[in-house]
C-alpha cells in the first residue's frame, strides 16, 4: 500500500514509521492534511507552545492501538489520545512532533442489562450510549457531561468529572510500551467486567490522568434503572443563600442534582440568583414525597419559581453549539471542587476579584456570568467568561452550518483575550487558596507540584514505570 502524501516541511515522521502506521491502521486512518493535524492539535484555548502533530493516526481496536504504541516507542514520538478534543486544559496539545490518537472508531457499545453493566468503546460519545441504554430503562451510573452530544466516555474517563468517576468500573488501556492492560474484574483471563473492586484498584489510577498513564480504549461504565425524577426551581437573593441550600439538601440526601447560575456583569447583573433542583424517588409516590421535603426546606429562603429550566435540561440532557456564547462569543471557563465549608468565602472572594476588574472588562466588551452545580458532598464553582473575538477552527468545526455562517468573520480581539486569561489564572489561585481540587488537570492546573512528598514521588514513580520515556502526554499532570 503506497503511503499519503504529506508536506514534509510541517513535522516529518522518521523513517519508515508512516509506512508502519499504514500498515496497521489502513491509509484511510492515517490523517496528514495540515489543516487536519492543526485542528487535532489544538483545544478551546489558544496556547503559545502549542505545534502541530505529525500525524493522526484512528485505531479501531485496541489491538491496533497496542500496535501503533510500539511503532511510537521505536521511533520516539510521544502520543497523545484524543475524543472530541473539547477541552480546556492543554493536555491534549502537543507541543511537538507527535502522533494524535483519534479515537472515532473506538465506538462501540455492549449492553449487559441484567448484569448491569456495559462495555463501552473510548471513542463514543455520551448521547449515543444514552439512546443505546433507553430501550433497557437504563442510565449510566456515572454522571454525563453536558457536553456529551460531542464528547467521548473516553474522554471523562481521562479528563475527570467534578464529581469524581465511581460510575467506572473497568478499563482497558494500552501503555506506552504496546502493552494492553485491563483493570476491575474484566482483567481476569476469564470472567466478565461486573465490578471494579476486585484487588487493588487499578482502575481508579488511570482515571483523571489526562493521558499520561495510558491510552485508554474501552472504558466498563455500572448501570442503573431510569426511575421517576421531580423538579424545582427557587429565586434566591444571592450566591451565599444558593450555597446554603445546595448543601443542605445535599447533605440531607434529598437531592440528586442542584444547579445554580448567578447574574455577573453586564445586562441582567442585578437580577436574582436561580436554583435548580433535580430528585429522584424509587416509585412516583416517593419521588413526590421528596420534592414536598426538597420545597418545604427551599421555602425558607428562596421563592419558588416555574422549573421550565431543569425539566428543559432533563428532556435535552445534551447541548453544544460549538461552545460559543448565544451570539458566538468566545467562551471560556475555569471551575474548582470545594468541600461546602469553603464555598461561601470562595464565592466572595472570587466575587471580590472580578469586580474589582470592572472597568477593564467593560472597556473590552468582556462579561461573565456563574454557575454553582453538584450531585454529591461538594460544591463546583465555575465562573464563565464570554467576549467578542475569532473563533477557532475547532470552535467552527462543531458549529452547525447556519451558526457557522452567522458567526463568520470575526476579528481578533487580543487585548480582551489576554485579559479573561489573566483573570482565569487569578481565579484558578483563589480558588486553590480555599482548598479546590480541580477535574481536567492537563497542563493547565497544579497536580505534581502540591503532592506532599510522599504522594509525589509515588506519582512520579508510576509515571515512570508506566512511561519511563515520558511520551504519553508530555506535560500532563506535571510529569
Amino acid at each position: 500500500m503506497t503511503p499519503p502524501a504529506r508536506d514534509d516541511a510541517l513535522a516529518p515522521l522518521p523513517g519508515d514509521c508512516l509506512a508502519q502506521l499504514v500498515a496497521i491502521a489502513g491509509q484511510e486512518n492515517v490523517i496528514l492534511d495540515p489543516r487536519a493535524l492543526a485542528l487535532a492539535s489544538s483545544d478551546l484555548i489558544d496556547w503559545p507552545w502549542q505545534r502541530p502533530a505529525a500525524a493522526v493516526v484512528k485505531p479501531r481496536s485496541t489491538e491496533e492501538t497496542a500496535r501503533l504504541a510500539r511503532v511510537a516507542a521505536r521511533h520516539g514520538l510521544p502520543l497523545i489520545a484524543r475524543g472530541a478534543g473539547l477541552s480546556y486544559s492543554g493536555g491534549g496539545v502537543p507541543g511537538g512532533a507527535a502522533i494524535i490518537v483519534d479515537t472515532a472508531n473506538l465506538a462501540t457499545i455492549d449492553i449487559h442489562a441484567d448484569d448491569r453493566h456495559a462495555r463501552v468503546g473510548a471513542g463514543t460519545p455520551w448521547e449515543a450510549l444514552a439512546r443505546a441504554l433507553a430501550p433497557h430503562g437504563l442510565k449510566p451510573a456515572q454522571p454525563m457531561p453536558i457536553s456529551g452530544v460531542h464528547t467521548t466516555v473516553g474522554g471523562a474517563a481521562s479528563q475527570g468529572m467534578p464529581g469524581g468517576m465511581d460510575g467506572i468500573i473497568g478499563l482497558a488501556v494500552v501503555l506506552a510500551d504496546g502493552t494492553i492492560a485491563r483493570t476491575g474484574s474484566g482483567a481476569r483471563r476469564q470472567g466478565s467486567a461486573f465490578q471494579r473492586y476486585w484487588g487493588p484498584d487499578l482502575t481508579g489510577m488511570f482515571l483523571g490522568d489526562c493521558g499520561a498513564y495510558g491510552v485508554k480504549t474501552e472504558i466498563c461504565l455500572r448501570l442503573v434503572p431510569v426511575r421517576p425524577l421531580r423538579f424545582a426551581s427557587f429565586s434566591c437573593p444571592d450566591g451565599a443563600t444558593s450555597v446554603d441550600i445546595m448543601t443542605r439538601l445535599l447533605q440531607a440526601g434529598l437531592a440528586m442534582r442542584v444547579v445554580a447560575n448567578g447574574p455577573g456583569n453586564g445586562p441582567g447583573a442585578e437580577a436574582a440568583w436561580t436554583l435548580h433542583v433535580t430528585v429522584e424517588g424509587a416509585t412516583e409516590d416517593a419521588a413526590d414525597s421528596v420534592l414536598a421535603a426538597v420545597r418545604a426546606d427551599c421555602g425558607r429562603q428562596a421563592t419558588e419559581i416555574d422549573a421550565d429550566v431543569p425539566r428543559r435540561l432533563h428532556a435535552r440532557p445534551f447541548s453544544i453549539r460549538g461552545f460559543v456564547g448565544l451570539e458566538g462569543e468566545r467562551w471560556l471557563p475555569v471551575h474548582g471542587v470545594l468541600p461546602p465549608t469553603q464555598a461561601p468565602s470562595c464565592l466572595a472572594a472570587l466575587r471580590r476579584l472580578l469586580a474589582d476588574r470592572a472597568a477593564e472588562f467593560d472597556a473590552h466588551g468582556i462579561r461573565y456570568t456563574w454557575t454553582l452545580s453538584s450531585t454529591g458532598p461538594y460544591v463546583t464553582i465555575e465562573p464563565m467568561f464570554y467576549w467578542n473575538d475569532a473563533l477557532t477552527p475547532l470552535h467552527l468545526y462543531y458549529l452547525s452550518d447556519r451558526h457557522r455562517e452567522r458567526f463568520a468573520g470575526r476579528h481578533d480581539a487580543v487585548q480582551a483575550r489576554a485579559l479573561v486569561r489573566q483573570a482565569r489564572d487569578a481565579i484558578r489561585l483563589a480558588m486553590d487558596a480555599h482548598d479546590a481540587v480541580h477535574a481536567q488537570i492537563g497542563r493547565y492546573f497544579a497536580y505534581r507540584s502540591v503532592l506532599e512528598d510522599g504522594a509525589g514521588q509515588l506519582a512520579a514513580r508510576i509515571k515512570h514505570a508506566l512511561d519511563p520515556d515520558g511520551r504519553m502526554h508530555p506535560g500532563a499532570l506535571e510529569a
